[in-house]
């Protein structure tokens, strides 16, 4: 089972893989060798699906611990939005491309905010049963039925679970999306300019949090 210290440790990993990937996708959009490309592109998308499925595992075991995502510096955790990145950030880190591809990219933006609006909705749905009734009733009584306030926190946790692996699912979703719609050198780009995006919030963060560049501004 996965734990808060387990993502900590998967997540440092992680970030070390990413800036091997970006360092071989680069390599080989400079040699324009698509036999070498391609496969590169697979690997860079089932790297990013790997830090959605590892969450998720954490998200079963608990879902506060993957809510609270404390495994980020806090500039990473400015960026949040459903407990993620948001997937309309996406599209920024996308250039060039022919008339069939931008129309393909077009529809997904289209999709793609949509569903965040759906998203946004149920999470504030959720925020909102957390002062339902039921809930506020069960919190106040000096001495609650036995269980009922284990009961009632179970069934928001419940609803913060599938939230999130909704708001996980559009990400992984329109990366791909975005990826199929692009040729191998387009999605290539694609890939290096949004890991390469991260990895510079990642690393801003760590010197602000360490205090090395905080006072000069990010």
């Amino acid at each position: 089972m996965e734990s808060a210290g387990d993502m900590v440790a998967f997540y440092e990993a992680w970030v070390g893989r990413e800036e091997q990937i970006v360092a071989e996708l680069t390599g080989a959009l400079l040699v324009r060798r698509q036999d070498v490309l391609a496969p590169l592109v697979d690997a860079a998308v089932d790297h990013v699906a790997a830090y959605y499925e590892h969450k998720s595992r954490l998200a079963d075991r608990d879902v506060v611990a993957a809510l609270d995502q404390r495994w980020l510096n806090p500039l990473e955790r400015t960026f949040l939005w459903a407990w993620g990145w948001k997937p309309a950030l996406m599209f920024r880190f996308v250039e060039g491309g022919g008339s069939h591809q931008r129309r393909a990219l077009e529809h997904l933006r289209t999709a793609t905010a949509e569903a965040e609006r759906e998203l946004d909705r149920e999470v504030a749905a959720v925020q909102e049963s957390l002062a339902g009734p039921r809930v506020l009733a069960a919190l106040r009584r000096q001495h609650p039925r036995n269980g009922e306030v284990d009961e009632a926190a179970a069934a928001v946790g419940r609803s913060l679970r599938v939230l999130l692996a909704a708001a996980d699912a559009l990400r992984e979703r329109t990366v791909r999306g975005i990826v199929g719609a692009l040729s191998p050198d387009h999605a290539g780009a694609f890939l290096v300019a949004m890991l390469t995006f991260h990895l510079g919030v990642h690393r801003a963060g760590l010197n602000w949090s360490s205090g090395n560049g905080g006072r000069r501004g990010l």
